[in-house]
This record gives structure tokens, sequence and C-alpha cells, in this order.
């Protein structure tokens, strides 16, 4: 699974020209930052300033989000959602958000698949058949249930139990027709809506609080990218800041995030044993330019608070078979393959997924409310008739829907015209968070 490509770039090549309690570009000083007089956590790419609050709650809209196909493996799959600021996970504490969107077919092959999504299904269908049949075909087993909607960029079959409505592009008919309904993909997966992961780890090269006393006097950020040298500290206590690391390549590291922390990683990170977690009100954003690959135990975040870790790998991702998965992973060109039954508390935006065992993902909605404290940005202007967009996420379209069958901003006309969070009052024609 790609390992071993692009590996430790920038290897062991300083630790970047941070600036201390100055302006870092990035939001401004570390003591406004980690105070909350300035900005909430921001990173930069591209010059352009991005609170990662913002960030995360755009990115993560999905339990299961890919670019390319889920495929169950034959097992069952399980997808719902709760509210970690409410508590843990259970009880009155389960919520019907655990939206699945795929953009080019799911694959329920195998010998029993079972597909329970607490929530809507989105599936697109990138890759036409070139035989002429339908786009796409999804059968939803007797054995499967959609709670919420569901949307088919080609023919729906099967006897599953679909509780909210379904909409497709083709019609059951022999042969299929048109049926009026657009074409789309659920997940914004284009070049121009994906996160630029390089492009913010290399503004972090040159602005990062490396130099800050709490951190240079517990590490030497060189060491933790030459697996020869176990590198001290571990845990690795990371206090509030923006840090930069040229590689991670350890036996083992635990990285404890006891403030509002991200780090930054211009390599790969293959570690042996990797923990991540954060303590109290922390939260830790992980930039990854490379692969991420572990081969032992992995834990990510924490079941009780997923919610405020947040991956971001440029990469491959090839995690042990002890995988314990308790926060977000954005890692939109990975093939992830579990080699067992998996409970994800968080969410995966990733190329593809394949799941071994049954499975279960927990999304946290808290996520969602992760930019609540980022600095509002100004309103956009009304956006003249036929302005063009790239997807629900584009903010040139300000409260209006970006109209996936035209490319442009408009009235919503239905939900499908808008993210899979939102539903869409057709009598004014916005968007509107989904309750």
């Amino acid at each position: 699974e790609g390992e071993g490509e692009g590996e430790g770039e920038g290897e062991g090549e300083g630790e970047g020209e941070g600036e201390g309690d100055g302006d870092t570009g990035i939001g401004g000083t570390q003591g406004q930052f980690c105070t909350g007089q300035g900005p909430a956590v921001n990173v930069s790419a591209g010059g352009v300033a991005q609170c990662t609050g913002q960030l995360a709650a755009d990115a993560f809209q999905f339990a299961i989000c890919a670019c390319d196909t889920v495929a169950p493996g034959g097992s069952q799959i399980t997808t719902d959602s709760f509210d970690s600021t409410r508590g843990v996970y259970g009880g009155a504490n389960v919520g019907a958000r655990g939206h699945v969107g795929v953009n080019d077919g799911l694959d329920l092959g195998g010998a029993n698949p079972r597909l329970l999504v607490e929530g809507n299904l989105r599936v697109g269908c990138s890759t036409p058949d070139q035989g002429g049949g339908p786009s796409c075909q999804l059968d939803i087993k007797s054995n499967s249930a959609v709670s919420g909607d569901v949307y088919v960029d080609g023919v729906l079959v099967g006897a599953g139990t679909v509780s909210g409505t379904t909409q497709t592009t083709l019609s059951s008919t022999s042969p299929p027709v048109a049926t009026g309904v657009p074409s789309l993909d659920p997940c914004p997966c284009g070049a121009d809506a994906l996160v630029d992961i390089a492009a913010i780890v290399a503004d972090a090269a040159v602005n990062n609080d490396n130099d800050n006393p709490a951190f240079t006097t517990i590490a030497d950020p060189t060491l933790y990218a030459n697996l020869a040298v176990e590198a001290s500290p571990d845990p690795l206590r990371l206090p509030c800041g923006r840090y930069y690391l040229t590689a991670i390549r350890q036996a083992s590291l635990s990285i404890v995030a006891t403030g509002r922390t991200v780090v930054f990683v211009d390599g790969d990170v293959d570690v042996g044993s990797l923990s991540i977690s954060v303590e109290g009100t922390g939260e830790l954003d992980l930039f990854v330019k490379g692969n991420l690959r572990t081969q032992s135990a992995t834990t990510l975040g924490s079941a009780t608070n997923p919610a405020a870790v947040r991956t971001y790998v440029a990469g491959n991702v090839s995690f042990s078979a002890s995988t314990t998965l308790g926060g977000n992973l954005y890692a939109p060109t990975a093939d992830l393959a579990f080699g067992a039954a998996v409970d994800v508390y968080g969410s995966l935006f990733v190329r593809s997924v394949q799941f071994s065992g049954n499975s279960s993902i927990h999304f946290d909605e808290a996520v969602q409310d992760a930019g609540n404290a980022c600095p509002p940005p100004p309103p956009p202007p009304p956006p003249p008739g036929g302005t063009t967009c790239g997807s629900c996420f584009d903010p040139v379209c300000g409260a209006q829907a970006c109209l996936p069958d035209t490319g442009t901003c408009g009235a919503c006309r239905s939900s499908l015209d808008c993210c899979v969070n939102e539903t869409c009052n057709v009598a004014t024609g916005v968007c509107e968070l989904a309750q």
C-alpha cells in the first residue's frame, strides 16, 4: 500500500524557521493563538489563512466518504452517529447522521454483505458502464437498511429497506431510461475541492512555533525523523502551538496534545506503534505530506472525544490489524484496508476502503461544530445568476446552492442540491443545516 513512497522528504534537515511569540503569519502570535485573543487554530495554504476548525467541519460530513469505492467484503457494515459533547456513544446518544457517500459505486459483493446506514446513502458513478448498460447499479440486499434518503447515479435494485426517499438517475425498467435526476459525486474529490495538504505543510516549514521554549526544552524535532535513534521524550506532550517536523520514524511514539495543537510532518510517518491523544480541552490537527504507516498497535484519538483529533494525509495509509480509531481521517488518495473487524468513532474520507469482518463507524456530530470558534468570514456578496461553482462546499454561492447539473449557483430544488448535512428549504431555495 504505497509503503516507502516519498520517504523522509527533507529528512533530518533542521527544525523549520519559527518566529517564537512573533506573528508567524498563520493566525497571530503564539500568545494570541493560545489564549483565544487571536484567530482560532489557523494554518496557511498558498498564503491564505484557514481555520482548522472550519476545515474539519467542511471535510468531515460523512461517516464514510470515498472518492472511489467502499467494499464491505461480505461483512456487516453499520454506520450511525453520536454527539461527544453529550457523553459517550450509546443509549439516547445515538443519532442518524451516519451518512455514507461513494463516488464510484458501492461494492456489495461477497458471501453475505449487509449494510445498515443510520443516515443518508449517496452513491455516484465516476466510471460509466462502457458496454452501454446502466452507469451504476446498486443492489441493496434484503438484509440491509437505510434510515434516510438514497441517491444512486444509475439504477437501484434489491429488496432492502429504505425509510426515506429514493432518487435515481435511471429507472429500473428494461431498458432503463433517464429520470431527469442530475448525476453528481457525493464526495468533494475534485482537484480544486481537496485540502492542499502539501501546501499547508510547505508553509509551516517557515511559519511555526518550533522555538517556543515550552517545546524546545523537551524535544529535538530532528531526532524524530531518525529510526536509529529512539527520540525522547515519549510520550511527546505538546503544549498549545504549531509545530513542524521533517518526518517521523520511530519504533514507537505517543503524542499527547494538552492545548490547541497543530503538527506538520514534511514527509512520512512510519512508526511501529503509534498513539495520538488529547487531554482536557486539547485538540490536535496532524498534517502529513507523505504516507502514514504503522506496524503494530495503533490508536488515533479516543471513542469519547473523536472530534478533537483530525488527521490529514496526502499519501497512502496503512494500519496494523490492531487499530483503534477515535478521530477523523482525511486521506483522499489512500486505499485503506482493514485486516480485521474495526469500530471507528469519527469518520473516514479516503479514496477507497475495504473492510474485513463486521465493522461500525460512529460519526461524531461534534466535528460539525469545530468551526464555531473560528472567526466568521466576511459574508460573500449575493452571486449573480449563472455564477459558476465547484461543489456544494463552494463559498461563492453564499446561502444559495451549487446546482450539480449546471455547475452554477441558484435556488435549491431538492436536498440533492445541498451538502449531505443540509436540507433544501424549497420555499426559499436555501440549503439549511439539518437538525
